[in-house]
Parts: C-alpha cells; structure tokens; sequence
C-alpha cells in the first residue's frame, strides 16, 4: 500500500534515522546506505497516522452506571477475607434482581479478576502493576445483570492468569475449602474456593487449558467449558483467543445450565463466535437435565487412562468406578481409542506458549476484530527488567518458552494450528459413535501449597501434568465439564479427605447433552458419599 503523505520534518524528529536502524537491527536486517535517506522518508509519513490514531477516543461498549450501580467497592482485610479467595468486593445489581421471572434473580455471582467491571480495580494476580481499573464492563457481567444475578465482588485470579496451582497470586495462596494448605488449582481459584465454601452461588471462570475444570475438581463443584467461542471473550483478558473460554462454575449441574443461558451467545464483538447462535436462539440448557441416560452411549477414552507417572491409579480407579454407574442407569458404557490424545498436550504446548507470549505479555495481539483492552497493554508493556522479576515462574516459563519457540521453531505455531483442526476432527468422530466422552479431570486429588520460598521449578512441579486430560478441549474446543463423584484422601495425610472430578465431554455445541448426562449421574448418587 502507498503511504498516504510525504513526511513534514515533525515527522523525521519523531521516526529518526536511528529508530528506522534500531528496528531493523531488532530482527538483524538493514538497508542499503544510499537509500536510507529515501527510506526514512517514507517510514516518517506513518506519523501523521499514529498522531490522528491517537488523538481518537477509544471506542468501548458503553456501561449503564445508573441502572447498575458499583457499590462498596475496596479491597476486604484479610480478616475478613478467609481463605484469600476475593480480591475485590463490590456490590452491582439492577432491577432484575427483584424480578422473580428473571432467570438468575437474586443469585449471587464472583467474577474471575480477569473480568473487566467498570470503576472496580483489577489485580490479575500479579504486582507487575497495582493501578489498573477497566474502563467498561465485559459482555458477561452485562448479561449476568440483566438476567438478574446480583455481582458480590472479583475472585482472585492466578499470577496473570497463567498456574494451574492457587500460590502464585500477589495476594498470597488461596486455600481449598476442605483444607487449608492445598491448593484450589488453577487459574480460576478464587472461584473455586468461594462457590465450594458456599460463599457465592455460582462463580465465572476463564479457561485457557483447565482454568475452570481444575479448582471445580479439587474444590468438589461443577465446572463447565463451552465450546470454544459459545460465550463471548468481549472484556476479559486473554492469553490467546484460540484458547480462551470463560464458563460457569456452581455447585450443581441444574444451576450450571442456567448461568451458561444467561451468558451465551453471539455479541457482535467477539469474532471468535462465528458459529454461536445468538442469545435468543440458544438452545435450553436446561431441557434434558431429567431426562436420564438410558439407551445412551458412554464412551470412556482409553488413553485419558493411561498418563502412567501423572495419573494417581486412586483417581483412575475412581473415575471408572463413577462411570461405570452409567450402567445401572441405563447407559452402555463402551471404550474408545483416540491415540493422538496422548500426544495433544505437546502440539498445546507449541502453541498456548507461543501465543502468550505475543499477546499476554509482550503486547503484540493482532489478526482479530474484537475488542482491545488497550489501558491493560499500556501496564504490561514494555516488558521490562522489574516487570519481569515480579511474574511468577509459569508466567516467566510461558513467555520465555514462547520467545525460543518464536527464535528457533517460527513455523511450528502454525502447524499446532493445524494439528488442533485434526484434535478436533479425531473427537468430533469418536463423538458420533457415543454420546459423550469421559476422562479423570485432574490427574490427582488437590496437593500442598509449594513452600513460600521454593524455588520455579518446585513452584512448577506443583502443577506438572495436571492438564493432561483438559488442554486437549481447549485447543479441540468441545464443551468439557467437570462433576464432582467422590472423596479421596490426601496423598500426604490419610485423614484429610479431597474431591474427584470426573469430566464429562460432548460434541461442539452439544452443552444440553454433557448437561443431561451429568445430572443424571448427580441425581442418581451423592457424590460426598463414594
């Protein structure tokens, strides 16, 4: 494309010689001496550009601050805040929330603290910055309002949303409810601990590659990831789109469905939900849940069973035993080999790494039409000296990791892409033969904190394998559920008792039926007693 105009000497002050040289040195290249002066020329003129693309006001979805109302907003005492799941309280309800037709009213909801709520400050788990406070509300928290649900505050998040343990947020470790000192997992843990301790009805998680499906398992609740684009992303912080999903997080399936039917659907930002229908024609989640499972198809996915090393044999023989219940309700229960998922979690490692460390942390998110947190960017970059000593081993680990595969591997992001349509492709076919899938959620029941002062690669042992059965569906994209289905103890103390999830996968856009099958299984046993 042509430049647009001839650079005026303003132009040459701001764009030097020296700039022009620095940047093309970035990636070892240079020009021809005799035709710098013509280059910097035309380089100069993007200026004009940048300073009419500057002077612009940002343009965000618009927040009805009467109508739904920030109220006592501040940062609760420890004291007061057990287990150190809540990072921000706030107050914001609307009329809904005294309508009893309203289809959340008066439901009591946290928020990820990678959310964004107008006038409410986030922390994002990390002290690389103190001072952020989005400026609009993410698509999510408008339709929970209009649907009726009352917002008690932000839940804490891991460090950049990035560990899949609950120690590695700034405001220090957040505890399982059913014992202090173990982790809720993560990175969605606040949520994890304030629906299992009751303190909230329901929670909103991200998931990235297990961030709503870990804690729902160590922290005994249900955890649902819709498909891949099925809520829109509009407003809540991403590592990348491809992965994204942010999902319900309740202690039974019945209200799971409603929460997810109140924040599904297209919104005209997220380009992520091409294939999401719109609000109004979303189908009822809840339609299915008393339908039971007889004449259904089971399919236990054999290598889901077979992580030798990661997988503690208690929880295989555990998650089998609930899946084998199936058959006294009437479903036959069958295995199914799917051998490329043994291998799903290296070609996610090729990619979720490459990807967060473009558009997580060095600020370099493109190819979407969507909405920008642009005021979040301006915190997290440049990426700097003691920026980079405050993030925590995973996020460190993800963007070193992304920068080396960038450097030495620049092609493999792309042929991850192309894996994951094959992942998707694989499951999609198993799907046709049985009516969902089941795997163990996490591979063992909820571990001890890492010691304050452990070392990254303690701090990282903490959570090695925990995705080996969850990645998978975020880079398939199928809707993937954590159930809760029984107690275990500790591997460390015979006499703490933690919960199993079972997760429960179906085929893209196929919510109702994981949502059928899981609550016939809720129904049918108490999970708190197996």
């Amino acid at each position: 494309m042509a430049t647009l105009t001839s650079a005026t000497e303003a132009n040459k002050q701001s764009i030097t010689v020296e700039k022009l040289v620095d940047v093309l040195a970035d990636v070892n290249l240079a020009l021809p001496p005799d035709h710098l002066a013509q280059w910097h020329e035309i380089i100069a003129s993007v200026q004009e550009s940048i300073d009419i693309v500057e002077a612009l006001p940002n343009y965000l979805p618009p927040v009805d601050q009467e109508l739904y109302r920030r109220k006592n907003v501040h940062r609760p005492a420890r004291e007061d805040n057990e287990g150190n799941a809540w990072a921000w309280k706030a107050h914001i309800a609307g009329p809904a929330a005294q309508d009893s037709d309203s289809l959340l009213q008066g439901l009591t909801v946290c928020l990820k603290d990678n959310i964004t709520v107008k006038d409410v400050p986030m922390l994002l788990g990390t002290d690389m910055f103190t001072d952020y406070t989005p400026a609009t509300d993410a698509t999510l928290v408008t339709r929970l309002l209009e649907a009726g649900a009352t917002i008690e505050g932000k839940a804490v998040c891991e460090n950049l949303s990035l560990c899949a343990s609950s120690f590695s947020a700034a405001t220090g470790p957040v505890e399982n409810p059913y014992a202090v000192g173990y982790t809720t997992g993560g990175s969605s843990s606040g949520c994890g601990h304030l629906v299992g301790a009751g303190k909230v009805a329901a929670g909103i998680g991200g998931d990235q590659g297990g961030s709503i499906r870990f804690p729902a398992s160590y922290c005994g609740i249900v955890g649902m990831k819709p498909t891949w684009g099925l809520v829109p992303w509009t407003g809540v912080v991403t590592h990348d789109a491809v992965h994204d999903t942010a999902g319900p997080m309740t202690k039974t399936v019945a209200l799971n469905a409603k929460v997810l039917q109140a924040i599904a659907g297209r919104d005209g930002i997220d380009d992520r939900q091409y294939a999401a229908p719109l609000p109004t024609d979303l189908p009822d989640y809840s339609a299915l849940l008393e339908k039971g499972v007889k004449g259904m198809r089971i399919g236990i996915l054999k290598e889901a069973f077979e992580f030798e090393g990661v997988l503690d044999p208690r929880v295989k023989a555990k998650v089998l035993d609930a899946a084998d219940k199936f058959r006294s309700l009437g479903a036959e229960v069958v295995e199914v080999s799917i051998p490329l998922h043994t291998v799903a979690g290296h070609i996610v490692n090729c990619a979720l790494r490459s990807g967060a460390a473009q558009q997580g942390y060095l600020g370099k998110a493109c190819g979407r039409r969507a909405l920008y947190l642009t005021d979040l960017a301006e915190k997290m970059t440049p990426m700097d000296q003691p920026k980079f000593d405050k993030m925590f081993a995973t996020s460190k680990f993800s963007m070193m990791s992304g920068m080396y595969l960038w450097k030495n591997h620049p092609t493999l992001y792309g042929k991850a892409m192309n894996l994951y349509r094959r992942l998707a492709d694989e499951y999609t076919t198993a799907l046709k033969d049985v009516s969902v899938l089941i795997t163990p959620t996490t591979p063992t029941v909820a571990n001890r904190h890492a010691a304050p002062d452990a070392g990254p690669l303690e701090q990282m042992n903490k959570s090695r394998g925990v995705a080996c059965n969850t990645v998978c569906f975020n880079a398939s994209g199928h809707p993937a559920m954590s159930l809760p289905v029984g107690f275990l103890p500790a591997a460390d103390n015979d006499l703490i008792k933690l919960p199993v999830g079972m997760q429960i996968v179906g085929g893209m856009f196929d919510e109702a039926t994981v949502y059928q099958v899981g609550a016939a299984w809720e129904a049918a046993f108490d999970w708190k007693k197996n």
